[in-house]
């Protein structure tokens, strides 16, 4: 039996779909548990869709905690 591998969250994106029959649109977040760090919140669907594409990779770049690791 293969023992599971050992994983660590380092970032969570958060994303609500918003409800259109109250008019509240869809809004998202990232966060990086390593570095602390927390995005502005996003709102529209189109800005949403662009946000969760790019988000964690787009942090991953500036991350003081990544770049240490990283190398």
């Amino acid at each position: 039996m293969r023992s599971p591998a050992r994983r660590a969250i380092v970032g969570a994106l958060f994303v609500d779909f918003g409800d259109r029959d109250r008019g509240r649109p869809p809004r998202a977040r990232y966060e990086c548990v390593p570095c602390n760090y927390r995005s502005d919140i996003v709102t529209g669907a189109a800005a949403v869709a662009a946000f969760t594409a790019t988000a964690s990779d787009a942090h991953r770049s500036v991350c003081p905690s990544r770049q240490e690791t990283d190398q």
